[in-house]
Order: C-alpha cells, then sequence, then structure tokens
C-alpha cells in the first residue's frame, strides 16, 4: 500500500484504489482524472458522482429539507455528513493547493452545498427528458401502428 500526504489528509493507494477517508474507496485511475478537471463546481459534482453514485443522488437531498420550489414536495433523505465532509476535504486540498488566501479557501468551500445541489438536480432533469423521449417515441409508434393498414382483409 502506498500513502501519501496532500494538505489536510492522506490519500491511501492499495490495490488499484485510493481511500479518501471514512471507509471511501475510489478508483485511482478516475481519481487522477478527476484531479485534472477544472474548475470547483466540475470536481466537487464528479466527486459526488464517484462517492455517492447518480441512483442515490437522485433520491436524496444535500440537507433533507424539502424543495420551497413545490408546495407539496416531501424532504428526501439527506446525504451522509460524513461523506460530505470528504467532499469538503478534497476540495480543500486542491483549493489550498492553488491559494494561501483563507477567505478565498472559505468561500469557495462554501459552494460545495451549492455543487451537490445542481448535480442533483442534473441527473433527475436528464431522467425526466429521457422519460420525455421515451412517451413521445411510444406514442408515435402506437399512432403508427393505428395506421397502419391492413392490406387484403
Amino acid at each position: 500500500m502506498k500513502t501519501f500526504s496532500q494538505c489536510s489528509f492522506t490519500f491511501s493507494i492499495c490495490c488499484l484504489q485510493v481511500h479518501l477517508g471514512g471507509g471511501i474507496w475510489v478508483e485511482e485511475e478516475k481519481w487522477h482524472q478527476l484531479q485534472r478537471t477544472q474548475g470547483d463546481s466540475k470536481f466537487t459534482k464528479n466527486l459526488a458522482v464517484m462517492i455517492w453514485g447518480t441512483e442515490t443522488l437522485k433520491n436524496r437531498s444535500v440537507t433533507g429539507v424539502a424543495t420551497k420550489k413545490k408546495k407539496d414536495a416531501l424532504p428526501k433523505p439527506p446525504l451522509s455528513p460524513s461523506k460530505l465532509k470528504i467532499v469538503r476535504e478534497c476540495l480543500y486540498d486542491r483549493v489550498s493547493q492553488e491559494t494561501a488566501d483563507s477567505a478565498e479557501i472559505t468561500q469557495r468551500l462554501s459552494k460545495v452545498n451549492k455543487y451537490i445541489c445542481e448535480k442533483i438536480m442534473d441527473i433527475n432533469k436528464s431522467i425526466k427528458n429521457e422519460e420525455r423521449r421515451e412517451s413521445k417515441l411510444l406514442i408515435r409508434q402506437t399512432v403508427k401502428m393505428e395506421n397502419f393498414t391492413y392490406d387484403g382483409i
């Protein structure tokens, strides 16, 4: 097992996986791809998918509080605080390599929940768009079947 430290916490690499802490392991190659990601938003969103996966994210909210955009919305279960902490630590390590300005670091880290919320909304929007496409396709196929004439009957 190879261990190395970056700023606030230690990453361990074993068997082509990187241990981010808290029992969270990610594929080494995906971790290195993530390190090359431009921007805090993409980095955070991609890391969230690596940690939770899209299936979990689509059925959760960052805080567990119901959205205010829909009147009768029910709250979704919150994301794990320990995993959110690891996302923040990973972003902290990344940001602190770029700047020593504590105000800037704090400001950039304050956007983690926003980025993950955006990712959850993107996933759910993508699912709804796919469902609409499938529904339109089904309607077209049904119309074609209804307009089909049986020759010779």
